[in-house]
C-alpha cells in the first residue's frame, strides 16, 4: 500500500511537469515564426489592380528555397489559377498568372524554407478590377496550427528524451559508484534513445507536413522525404541517432573506460547536433552562436541527467542510503556547479546574439519566451544552490562521521537483491510516513537523534532534486517552442528597419523595398507597375546609383538586370555606412528617353 500510494505521487507530479511543458508548447506555437519573414509582396497585401498582373512574387527577408510547396494562388471557390511554375530566387519567390484571370478576390499562399531550416507558410489577399478586395478570404491553410503544434510537440519529445539519455548515460559511466544497481539504471538510457528517435520521426512528418500543406499525406511521398531528409535536418538527425546509438551501447559494457569513451562522445554528438539545425546556421556570429549551443545544450544533459540518476539512486537505495551514495551526491554537486556555470554563460551569450538589445527581449516574441525561460531556470537554481550550500554538506558529512556501514560493502560488484528486500520491506513505509508527516521525524517529545537528522536529509534531498528535474522539463517545453520563433534580433529588423517606399512616375508608379535597412549587407527591391497596379515591363536594365551625402560618399553605380517583368533586384554590401543614402533609380523606357527617380532611404548603425 506505502508503495503504490508513492508510485501515486510520482506519477502526479510527473504528469504535472508534462502538462506545464505541453501548455507551453500549445500556446507558445504560432505559424510561420521561423527566421525568414516576409517583406513585401506584389501585388501587395489587400490591394486591388485593374488588370491581371502577369507575375505574383513575395520578397523576404532572406534566402528561401522552394523545393517543395511554393507560391500558389487560388480564387474565391479554392481553385488554383496560377500556371504552376513557382520558383525562389535568393529572397524573392515567385509565380505567374494568366493575364485573363477574370475580376474578383484572390488568395496567395506561399510555403518555403528558410534558410536555417525552419518552414515558413502564409497568405495574402489582392484583387482584380474595380470592385472591393474581400479581406475574409479563406486562405486554406488551417491546418498548418495543428501541425505547427505537432511538431512542437515532436521536438520536445526529442529534446528530452535524447538529453535525458544522454545525461543519464554520463551520471551512470562518471559518476555513479559502480554499485550493481548501474544495471537497473541503464534502461532509462535506453527507453530515452528509443523514445528520440519517435521524436525525430514526429519532427520529419510535421516539416513535410508544413512544407507542403498536403498533411500526413506529404511524408508519404518520396521526393517530399528526399527533400526534407537532404536539407539541414535531416543531418541533425543523422548526427543525433549516431550518437544516441553510442550513448546506448555504454550502457550493455562491463568495462567502465569503454562506456566512458561511449558516453562522452556519444554524448557530445547529441547535444551537437541541435545546433546542426536551427537558428545558429544564420546567426551572426555563427561560430559563437554554435559552440555556445553545444556547451548549452551538454551543460543542460549533464545537469538534467544527473538529477534524474541521483534520484533513481536515493529511491532503490532508501531508507539508508550507503556511505559510497555520498561519494555520488558529492561528484554530482561538483558536474551540477560546473554544469550551471557553464550554462548561464553559453545561455547569456546566445541571447545576446539572437537578441542583439535589452530591448528586444522585452518587446518580441522570442525575448519574452527567453526571459520566460530564464525565470524558470532562476527557480531551478534557487533549489540546487539549497541543495549544494545546505543539504549536501550535512549530508556528506554525515555519512563520513558514520564509523559503521553495513549496508557499504567492500566489494562494488555485489547485488543489490538485499538492498531491495530491505526497500521492500521497509523503505516506503519509511519514506511514506516522513514524507506525510513531520518530515519523517518522531513525534515525541525531544530533539531528534542524528540518524533522524540524518533521514530526513535524504529524504530532502530526493524531493528537490525530483522537483528541479521537472522544472527543468518544463525549460525544454520553452525551448521547443524558441526553436521556430524568429530571433528577436530579426524580427526587430523586420518590423523597423525595412525600408518600403513609392513613387509616382511618368509610367505609374516604382517601388523600392530596402532589407533590412543596416549598415552592411543589403537586398534592394526594385518594382515598376502601371497606372493599374500590375507589373510593368520598363526597360531589361536599371542603373542604381548610391551616394551618402552627409559623408560625400558616391555615387556608387551599379547596373541591375531585369529578374522578372518590372522587377530589378541588387544584393551587396554597398550601403556599408548608417546615414541617410541618396538612392537614384535610372530606367531606360527608350532610345530617346530616361526615366529617373530618387529616394532618401535611412540607413541604421
Amino acid at each position: 500500500m506505502a508503495r503504490r500510494r508513492l508510485v501515486t505521487r510520482l506519477v502526479r507530479r510527473g504528469l504535472a511537469g508534462l502538462a506545464l511543458a505541453v501548455v507551453v508548447l500549445v500556446t507558445g506555437t504560432g505559424v510561420a515564426s521561423a527566421h525568414a519573414t516576409l517583406v513585401s509582396t506584389t501585388p501587395a497585401d489587400g490591394a486591388s489592380v485593374g488588370q491581371a498582373p502577369q507575375l505574383v512574387s513575395a520578397t523576404f527577408s532572406e534566402t528561401v528555397t522552394a523545393d517543395v510547396g511554393g507560391l500558389t494562388v487560388r480564387n474565391r471557390a479554392g481553385e488554383r489559377v496560377d500556371e504552376g511554375n513557382s520558383m525562389a530566387r535568393g529572397t524573392t519567390l515567385e509565380v505567374t498568372v494568366p493575364t485573363d484571370l477574370p475580376d474578383g478576390t484572390y488568395v496567395a499562399t506561399y510555403r518555403v524554407l528558410s534558410a536555417d531550416g525552419h518552414p515558413v507558410s502564409g497568405s495574402w489577399v489582392f484583387g482584380v478590377g474595380s470592385g472591393p478586395v474581400d479581406p475574409t478570404a479563406d486562405a486554406g491553410a488551417g491546418g498548418d496550427r495543428t501541425w505547427e503544434v505537432v511538431g512542437a510537440v515532436a521536438r520536445f519529445v526529442t529534446y528530452l528524451s535524447a538529453l535525458l539519455a544522454a545525461g543519464v548515460a554520463f551520471f551512470l559511466a562518471f559518476l555513479h559508484d559502480q554499485r550493481a544497481d548501474r544495471w537497473k539504471l541503464a534502461p532509462v538510457v535506453r527507453m530515452g534513445s528509443l523514445a528520440a528517435l519517435f521524436g525525430v520521426a514526429g519532427t520529419i512528418v510535421a516539416q513535410a507536413a508544413l512544407l507542403t500543406g498536403r498533411g500526413l499525406s506529404a511524408a508519404t511521398d518520396g521526393d517530399v522525404l528526399r527533400s526534407v531528409l537532404t536539407d539541414r535536418l535531416g543531418w541533425a538527425s543523422a548526427v543525433l541517432l549516431l550518437g544516441l546509438a553510442a550513448v546506448h551501447l555504454s550502457t550493455d559494457t562491463n568495462r567502465l573506460l569503454v562506456a566512458q569513451i561511449l558516453a562522452f562522445y556519444g554524448g557530445l554528438a547529441v547535444t551537437g547536433s541541435f545546433a546542426l539545425w536551427g537558428h545558429d546556421t544564420e546567426a551572426p556570429d555563427r561560430w559563437l552562436a554554435v559552440t555556445a549551443d553545444v556547451v548549452h545544450v551538454t551543460a543542460a544533459a549533464v545537469w538534467l541527467g544527473g538529477l534524474v540518476g541521483l534520484f533513481l539512486v536515493l529511491r532503490r537505495r532508501a531508507p539508508h542510503p550507503v556511505r559510497s551514495t555520498a561519494a555520488i551526491l558529492g561528484r554530482f554537486s561538483t558536474a551540477a556547479a560546473i554544469s550551471v556555470v557553464l550554462l548561464a554563460v553559453a545561455g547569456g551569450a546566445m541571447a545576446w546574439i539572437e537578441s542583439g538589445s535589452l530591448h528586444a527581449l522585452w518587446t518580441t516574441t522570442y525575448g519574452r519566451l527567453v526571459l520566460l525561460k530564464v525565470a524558470v531556470t532562476l527557480a531551478v537554481l534557487a533549489m540546487a544552490a539549497f541543495n549544494r550550500f545546505r543539504l549536501v554538506p550535512a549530508i556528506v558529512a554525515g555519512a563520513d562521521a558514520d564509523p559503521a556501514d553495513p549496508a557499504d560493502p567492500a566489494d562494488p560488484a555485489e547485488t543489490d537483491e538485499a538492498h531491495e528486500a530491505h526497500e521492500g520491506d521497509e523503505g516506503d513505509d519509511h519514506l511514506d510516513g516522513a514524507e506525510g508527516g513531520a518530515d519523517g521525524l518522531d513525534e515525541g517529545d525531544g530533539e531528534p537523534s542524528e540518524s533522524e537528522q540524518q533521514s530526513w536529509r535524504w529524504i530532502e534531498l530526493r524531493r528537490t532534486v525530483a522537483y528541479e528535474a521537472l522544472a527543468l522539463v518544463a525549460v525544454l517545453g520553452v525551448t521547443a517552442v524558441l526553436v521556430n520563433v524568429t530571433p528577436a534580433r530579426n524580427a526587430v529588423v523586420t518590423e523597423a528597419a525595412v525600408v518600403n517606399l513609392t513613387e509616382d512616375v511618368a509610367t505609374g508608379t516604382v517601388n523600392l523595398v530596402v532589407t533590412p535597412a543596416t549598415a552592411g549587407h543589403n537586398t534592394l527591391h526594385v518594382q515598376y507597375a502601371g497606372p493599374d497596379g500590375a507589373p510593368l515591363d520598363v526597360a531589361n536594365t536599371v542603373t542604381i546609383e548610391l551616394s551618402l551625402p552627409e559623408r560625400q560618399l558616391g555615387p556608387i553605380t551599379r547596373q541591375v538586370a531585369k529578374l522578372s517583368p518590372g522587377h530589378f533586384v541588387l544584393e551587396g554590401d554597398e550601403l556599408s555606412l548608417p546615414g541617410t543614402w541618396t538612392v537614384t533609380l535610372l530606367a531606360r523606357t527608350g532610345d530617346f528617353s530616361q526615366q529617373r527617380t530618387a529616394f532618401e532611404v535611412p540607413v541604421a548603425g
